[in-house]
């Protein structure tokens, strides 16, 4: 990650985010000052990185995002290593260097974003989120992090973000089997979606 280039384009974007998409950002402190963490939000655009990046200024995230993007040589230099240090994964298998660099950005002491639907969701319509997040989550022992964008993306129209409680995952311990990490999915998906109604 160039930190410097992720707080220039902070800079350059708040200001056209504040006029388009008005925020209130509730729960900041719920985000560690310090040490690992995942942060597992709703996925509505493929803007949601860099404005969730700007509305949770606390920390530095690093983001898995959709290998095609660094397939793009413009959107590589924004988003790979030279810009927002972003992690290419490829979508529809098991892909074990996305989940190196995942667990390897979380023992250096970094934020690590995930957004567990896989997918957009244009409407905002809570679609089923998948296992990822959970896998490196319980893997790693950090915690998990809700956030909820508050969308859709309409012109001058409010777009406010919630940070939730860390998911209480310990009782289920350091298991890996599909069971478990489906219950820590569920958990995550509850905790999400329940800010869902705050006003």
């Amino acid at each position: 990650m160039n930190k410097r280039f992720y707080d220039f384009t902070g800079v350059i974007l708040k200001p056209f985010y504040n006029l388009f998409w008005p925020s209130t950002v509730t729960g900041l402190e719920n985000i560690p000052d310090e040490g690992p963490f995942i942060i597992c939000a709703n996925h509505i655009h493929m803007r949601d990185p860099l404005f969730l990046s700007i509305r949770v200024k606390k920390r530095y995230i690093t983001y898995l995002a959709k290998a095609e993007l660094f397939e793009i040589p413009i959107l590589k230099t924004i988003v790979g290593d030279k810009g927002l240090g972003g992690i290419p994964v490829h979508r529809g298998e098991s892909d074990l260097n996305a989940i190196r660099q995942a667990l390897a950005t979380l023992k250096n002491g970094e934020a690590l974003g995930i957004f567990p639907q896989g997918t957009r969701s244009r409407d905002n319509s809570p679609i089923p989120m998948l296992n990822g997040a959970s896998m490196i989550a319980v893997r790693a022992g950090v915690p998990i992090i809700p956030a909820y964008i508050d969308g859709p993306y309409r012109r001058f129209h409010h777009v406010d973000v919630r940070i939730g409680k860390p998911v209480e995952i310990a009782d289920l311990g350091r298991r890996f089997d599909s069971d478990t990490l489906t219950e820590v999915t569920h958990r995550i998906e509850n905790a999400v979606w329940s800010m869902r109604e705050q006003k």
